[in-house]
């Protein structure tokens, strides 16, 4: 279709674009593992026992569920008022449990059938793999991750205290690549050093581990190691965050240890 403006100029209104709408997966859903008790509690009427077996087919091996009361009663053919009602009686009788309130336009309640009174929540979802996880706590989680590796990676860029931080970080990307290291025999070794300058444990962390890589690399005997560790240690102002300035320096002395 062509438009003529004020210019005298057409342009071609593009086309409608064809939106092909994807089917629904089917239901995957076999089986509902529900609480044997409720079969017998008579408190239960039968319409109680039939929203609950409907739950527990939504829910994962934790007892817990992402399914809204709309989905619950689209399956029973009947309205939320009805499903909200059954809930609210398994919520009293102890069959069920809310952990979250959804919010509106953003997520469903979270829900928990209760199996076991003796186990709360967080016992549950711990004896569990992440499939416990809602979409929305995985995506929380991974934002956290990426906050703290960037964090992460600006201290690393703070301790290396090099005139050349690009060579520095060559090198210990090299030594990881091509050395193996037992890093229980010089941990152990940093442990029993750092103990005795600092009366303390020290907090092995990822800076520490490529120092590891290193100092292996400088075949140093345990002896000469933990002599020059500890001279360098108590040289410090202050307690180190990591060894790898340490072991940067072996390696500039050409692995000589001293």
């Amino acid at each position: 279709m062509k438009v003529l403006t004020g210019d005298k100029q057409d342009f071609q209104i593009p086309t409608k674009p064809k939106v092909k709408l994807k089917p629904a997966p089917p239901d995957q859903r076999q089986i509902a593992v529900m609480p044997i008790k409720a079969l017998t509690d008579r408190k239960l009427n039968g319409g109680c026992v039939r929203v609950l077996a409907l739950i527990s087919s939504y829910c994962n091996r934790a007892g817990i569920t992402w399914v809204g009361q709309e989905r619950l009663a689209r399956d029973l053919q009947t309205n939320k008022q009805y499903i909200s009602r059954m809930m609210g009686i398994l919520r009293d009788a102890g069959y069920i449990e809310t952990l979250t309130k959804g919010a509106k336009n953003s997520h469903t309640a979270t829900t928990r059938v209760i199996y076991n009174k003796s186990i709360n929540h967080l016992d549950a979802i711990a004896l569990v793999n992440e499939e416990s996880r809602s979409p929305q706590m995985i995506k929380q989680e991974e934002k956290y991750m990426e906050e703290m590796l960037s964090k992460g990676s600006k201290r690393a860029r703070k301790t290396i205290k090099l005139p050349v931080k690009a060579e520095a970080l060559e090198v210990i990307e090299k030594a990881k690549v091509a050395v193996m290291v037992d890093h229980n025999n010089c941990e152990a070794i940093v442990q029993s050093i750092y103990r005795s300058v600092f009366f303390k444990d020290k907090l092995i962390n990822d800076l520490d581990l490529k120092g590891f890589e290193l100092i292996a690399m400088c075949q140093l005997r345990e002896q000469m190691l933990s002599r020059d560790l500890e001279l360098w240690l108590k040289a410090r102002p202050a307690e180190p965050e990591s060894i790898i300035d340490f072991a940067r320096a072996l390696m500039d002395e050409n692995c000589s240890g001293t």
